[in-house]
Parts: C-alpha cells; sequence; structure tokens
C-alpha cells in the first residue's frame, strides 16, 4: 500500500477519515501514522479470489487483526477455497492483519454493476460522537451515496484486483465510509462486520442505525442498508469508538500535587513534553515554580495548549533545535527529563518483523540520545535526570518485543549517566497510563492516571534523597494510594 492509494480510496469511496489521510491527526492515535482504510485492504486481498466465484458472492465477512500501514511489507494467501466459500488471510509481521471470507452460491444471479446515481458533494468532515449519544437515544441516518466505481475499480487493478466485481467495490466502499464517515465517524476504529447480499429499491441512500454500543469497551455495533436495486446489501459492522483522551490540567494535578514555590527559580528541560505523561510532568514542575523549557517536535497544537493551560511564564516552548534557545538565556539546566518515544505499536519475534524492529529500536534510541547528550552539557553538577522507561520491562506485554528492548536499552544509557556524571539521575518505570499512544479498549481499561504518576516522580525529585545510582521508580511507588495499576498483558 502507498499513501498515493490510501488518497485514492479516501476520494473515490468518500472516507476521508483523517486516520488514514491526515498525518497530524493520525499522529495523536495509538498507530502514530496513518493506516490503510480496512475496506481497501479487504478489496486488495480479493485479488486473489476466482473471478467467477466473486460474481455469485452473496456475503463478505471481514475480521481487521491489526493495521497495515503504507509501506510495510504483507502476504495473501487463500487459505481455503471450495464451491462455495473463499477465504483470504492478509498477514505482515509474522502477524494476522485481516481475514477476508467469501461466502459463494453458483445458483444465484451473477451480481450486477451498481446503479448510476450521481454522486452526492462529500461531507467536508467526518461527524463526531461520543459514547453517551448512542446509549442515550436512538441514532438512525438516511444518507445519499454513490461510490466512484470507476475510479474504485481503476485503484483495484492497480492492486491486482481489476477483476473484483463492481458491486462488491461498491460494498466495501459503502462499509468504510458509514465507519469512517457517520458512525462512528471521525474516532471510529473498524473492526470487521458482515456484508450480505440483497435486494432493495434503487434509491441510492444508506440507512444506518446504532444497534448495540458498551460504554465501559467503546464497541459500537452499526447495521446498514445499502439501497441500490439488484447491487443492495445489508450490513452488520462492528467497530470501537475511541474516546478523547484528557489533556494534563491545573485542576487534576493538584489532587496530586498540591501547588508549592519548592522549584522557585529552577530551570528544567522537558523532551518530549507536547503529549502524555512528558506533558503532564512538565505541567507538574511548573506548579512546584520551576521553569520549564517544553521541547517538542511536531504536535504544535498539544505544546501551546499545555503553554495556554500551565501559564506561558512556567512553560516555554521550543521545538526542534531547541538547546540553542536554553544557551541563549544562559545558566545551567537544574534538571532534564526524557520522555520522547515513538508509538510503541506491535510485533513479535518473527523473521518477517526483524527490520520493524530494529527501525523501532533505532528510533527510540535517537530520540532520547541525541537530546540527552545536548542536555548533559547544560545539566548542572548537582542537577537530576529523569528517564522514562517502562513497566513493560518487569511485564513483557507479547506484542511488544520492540519496546521493551529499547526501554532496556535507554535504561542501560541511564546507568551509564549515574555512573559517569555527577547528576542525580532517576529512572522511571511507568505503569500504563491512559495516553494517545494506548486509547484502544484494552490500554483504557486500568489505567494509571499520568498527572498521578507526574506527581510522584515531582515528589521524588523534590525528596533530594538518592536511594540508588541510579534511583529506580516502581509502578507501586509510582501509583500508590490509587490501587494497583492494571498489568500490560
Amino acid at each position: 500500500m502507498t499513501d498515493e492509494q490510501l488518497s485514492r480510496f479516501a476520494k473515490s469511496s468518500g472516507d476521508r477519515n483523517p486516520l488514514h489521510i491526515d498525518e497530524r491527526f493520525a499522529r495523536r492515535t495509538p498507530y502514530g501514522r496513518p493506516i490503510a482504510h480496512g475496506a481497501l485492504v479487504a478489496m486488495a486481498a480479493l485479488g486473489s479470489a476466482n473471478e467467477e466465484a466473486l460474481l455469485h458472492a452473496t456475503a463478505l465477512e471481514m475480521q481487521f487483526k491489526k493495521p497495515v500501514v503504507p509501506g510495510g511489507e504483507y502476504t495473501v494467501d487463500v487459505v481455503e477455497s471450495s464451491e462455495d466459500k473463499v477465504r483470504i488471510e492478509v498477514a505482515g509481521g509474522g502477524r494476522l492483519a485481516l481475514g477476508v471470507a467469501v461466502t459463494i452460491d453458483q445458483a444465484v444471479a451473477a451480481l450486477p454493476s451498481p446503479s448510476n446515481f450521481e454522486r452526492p458533494a462529500p461531507p467536508p468532515l467526518p461527524r463526531e460522537y461520543t459514547l453517551e449519544d448512542f446509549t442515550a437515544a436512538e441514532v438512525t441516518i438516511t444518507e445519499p451515496f454513490a461510490a466512484d466505481v470507476e475510479a474504485l475499480s481503476a485503484l483495484a487493478a492497480d492492486l491486482g484486483a481489476g477483476h473484483v466485481p463492481a458491486a462488491l467495490l461498491a460494498w466495501l466502499a459503502a462499509a468504510s465510509f458509514t465507519v469512517g464517515m457517520l458512525v462512528p465517524g471521525r474516532d471510529a476504529l473498524f473492526a470487521g462486520g458482515r456484508i450480505t447480499r440483497t435486494s432493495a429499491p434503487a434509491s441510492g441512500e444508506l440507512t444506518v442505525s446504532v444497534s448495540a454500543a458498551d460504554e465501559r469497551t467503546g464497541f459500537v455495533s452499526v447495521d446498514v442498508l445499502l439501497s441500490d436495486g439488484g447491487a443492495s446489501a445489508e450490513m452488520a459492522l462492528h467497530t470501537f469508538l475511541r474516546p478523547p483522551v484528557p489533556e494534563p490540567d491545573r485542576e487534576r494535578t493538584s489532587r496530586f500535587l498540591p501547588p508549592s514555590a519548592q522549584l522557585a527559580g529552577r530551570k528544567a528541560f522537558v523532551v518530549g513534553a507536547s503529549r502524555g505523561l512528558g506533558a503532564a510532568l512538565a505541567g507538574a514542575l511548573s506548579t512546584q515554580g520551576a521553569t520549564v523549557w517544553a521541547g517538542f517536535a511536531e504536535s504544535t497544537e498539544q505544546a501551546e495548549r499545555l503553554r495556554d493551560e500551565f501559564g506561558q511564564e512556567r512553560i516555554r516552548l521550543l521545538q526542534f533545535d531547541a538547546f540553542e534557545a536554553v544557551r541563549a538565556e544562559g545558566g545551567e539546566l537544574d534538571g532534564v527529563v526524557v520522555s520522547a518515544a515513538p508509538p510503541p505499536g506491535d510485533t513479535i519475534l518473527h523473521p518477517d518483523a526483524t527490520q520493524a524492529t530494529l527501525d523501532f529500536v533505532s528510533t527510540s534510541i535517537a530520540m532520547a540520545l541525541v537530546p540527552l547528550a545536548e542536555a548533559l552539557k547544560l545539566l548542572s553538577a548537582d542537577g537530576w535526570l529523569v528517564v522514562m522507561s517502562s513497566s513493560a520491562l518487569d511485564d513483557p506485554p507479547a506484542g511488544w518485543p520492540h519496546y521493551v528492548v529499547a526501554k532496556a536499552a535507554l535504561e542501560g544509557a541511564a546507568v551509564y549517566c549515574a555512573r559517569q556524571t555527577p547528576a542525580r539521575v532517576i529512572v522511571v518505570r511507568a505503569p500504563r497510563m491512559w495516553t494517545d499512544s494506548m486509547n484502544t479498549p484494552m490500554g483504557r481499561s486500568g489505567a494509571a492516571e499520568k498527572e498521578q504518576v507526574a506527581a510522584a516522580i515531582v515528589r521524588r525529585i523534590l525528596a533530594g534523597d538518592a536511594t540508588g545510582r541510579p534511583e529506580i521508580l516502581t509502578p507501586e511507588e509510582l501509583t500508590e494510594g490509587a490501587g494497583t495499576a492494571a498489568p500490560w498483558a
């Protein structure tokens, strides 16, 4: 898959959800970058099926297991092929990304082409819902819909799926448009579903209703009718709705760390301060009177919100070549926090995943060591260095070998700094927290509050009593008083 193919599918299907085509938006998701539309991946996978069989398709089932990213390498395998069923699997890095099954009935007439409806103007933006919207009232939508079948067919041909019937392409486009633009809309994740051939008036409309919604997991079940004569389809689509991640603020921070002037006149530099624990820690330090240089790479909007929330007299934003600005003001730094890291993603130890693992480890180390090397030049002899590690080192999740290796390497750098510099070094083995990178159903469940973790780190800094070289802050110490944080696995 390529970014250009994602853009073409977005235009021809109408599914312009920013998760697929907006780099800045996708950066704030667990994937950290745009991912392919699930329906586009299914369309490409169907290219491995027999054309005659697809013409007599009566149902299409899809299960989206892992995201497909542009530029990644994937294999497509036909794992079952009989008179009445074809099953296809798409895998990458040794893990299943998509399973698609086509039910076939040679006794039914071949699928007709979709009607040539005039395409309605696409909605400029996807709809936005909360889970409360779906549980508090019935949600039903009727919307005109017509995919650009000619453009979809050309895209399918480029993907080796030029023989896939136009009706199947239209079904997939309608499913993608429903999930990404209508319900659940902007913050949706498409998990799978079943599309069944039916007959309905050729009205060129989508009728969409929510049949179930679970506030605990974010699961949303959507029923759809695509009305297009003989090319009509009924759909039962399974999705998840990602709730917005709360940004750090003064009120939540003060619940765990009362404001004080204990760090008045002190200067700290936080690498990776625009999001997650880095942002929470920058805010917490500022509430203790410190001047915080908040370093960030690309998340400008979130960095500006951090500054506005905690005050520009305390939070100073620095992008990219940040240390030049620090040097320009003169003086030493009293503290440095290394919190920058790429989104963890998911992989396994597998020959097909080796390069992705090496790339992740290399990126992670570069994001930490490059600013660390510069910061050490400015750190005072009696200053402190906080390095963000993870409790995953104690309880490694099955899908995170790359993450564990990267954090272990970072802890090695912290040990080196503790031995070779006079600075006080604190390694934070942070528990799972509800952040952009962990905004998934399993990631949210039982997660610790990042403000609580940040408060515990600041309290350790203020205590000033070194308990080791380096000091290790455990998940239990970071969440003391709030119960045990949920394990990673």
